[in-house]
């Protein structure tokens, strides 16, 4: 599968979270965003780079 690396993007996650972030690299087993929040209520803020499995990821919105 195909993602837009360098975009902003939202992750939705099977588990129900929900991250805003740049998708920095969509490799075989792990996303990683940069300058993330995890959204729900009010955005908080994330330092460093987030990983996501790619297994819990339930669809990936472009929003840029």
């Amino acid at each position: 599968m195909w993602y837009p690396t360098r975009r902003q993007v939202i992750v939705n996650t099977k588990t129900g979270r929900a991250f805003r972030g740049v998708l920095w690299r969509a490799g075989l087993r792990y996303m990683v965003l940069r300058q993330a929040e995890m959204l729900g209520g009010e955005p908080v803020a994330l330092d460093g780079e987030v990983l996501i499995a790619r297994g819990n990821v339930d669809f990936v919105q472009v929003i840029d």
